[in-house]
C-alpha cells in the first residue's frame, strides 16, 4: 500500500509542485531568454522536484499516516517537533506538498530559540479528491497501513 501512497505524491508533485514551479519561470523569464533556455529550465525543476519527492517520499508516507491516526484519535491536528529528525522531516514533506496547495493548513508554535513545534491540519476532503484522480481510497490505504 505505500506504493499508492507513493502514487499520490507522484501526483501531487506533477500537478501541483512541478506546474506551480513552472509558472514561475515563466512569469520571471527575462525577455532576452530563449525559449529553449526557458524549456530546459522547467526540465530541471521537474527533475529537480522529483528527486526532492524522493527524498521526502517516506517522511510524506509516516506523516501522513501520523497525522490519519491523530484525526482518528479525535485530534484535528498533528504536532510535529523540529527537535526530532524524524518528526521536522515529516513537517517538511506536509508542509511541502500539502500545505502549499491548500490541502493542509500549518501553525508554528516556538519551543526554544530558532526550534518549532509545527501543528498541521489535513484538509482530509480536499486531499481524498485529490487521491481519487489516482483511483485511491485514501482513508482505506492509510487504515490498511495502521495495521
Amino acid at each position: 500500500m505505500p506504493d499508492r501512497i507513493r502514487g499520490l505524491l507522484d501526483y501531487i508533485v506533477s500537478q501541483y509542485v512541478v506546474v506551480d514551479e513552472q509558472k514561475d519561470i515563466d512569469l520571471n523569464a527575462p525577455a532576452s531568454e530563449s525559449g529553449g533556455e526557458i524549456e530546459t529550465e522547467k526540465e530541471e525543476v521537474g527533475q529537480r522536484e522529483r528527486e526532492r519527492a524522493d527524498a521526502l517520499a517516506e517522511p510524506f508516507r509516516l506523516g501522513l499516516l501520523a497525522a490519519w491516526q491523530a484525526r482518528r484519535a479525535g485530534r484535528g491536528e498533528l504536532a510535529l517537533d523540529d527537535r526530532r529528525p524524524d518528526e521536522n522531516a515529516m513537517a517538511d514533506a506536509l508542509i511541502r506538498f500539502l500545505v502549499s496547495f491548500d490541502l493542509a493548513e500549518s501553525r508554528t508554535e516556538e519551543t526554544e530559540p530558532l526550534h518549532y513545534v509545527y501543528h498541521l491540519r489535513v484538509n482530509w476532503d480536499r486531499l481524498a479528491g485529490v487521491a481519487r484522480s489516482v483511483e485511491l481510497d485514501l482513508d482505506a490505504a492509510l487504515g490498511q497501513m495502521s495495521r
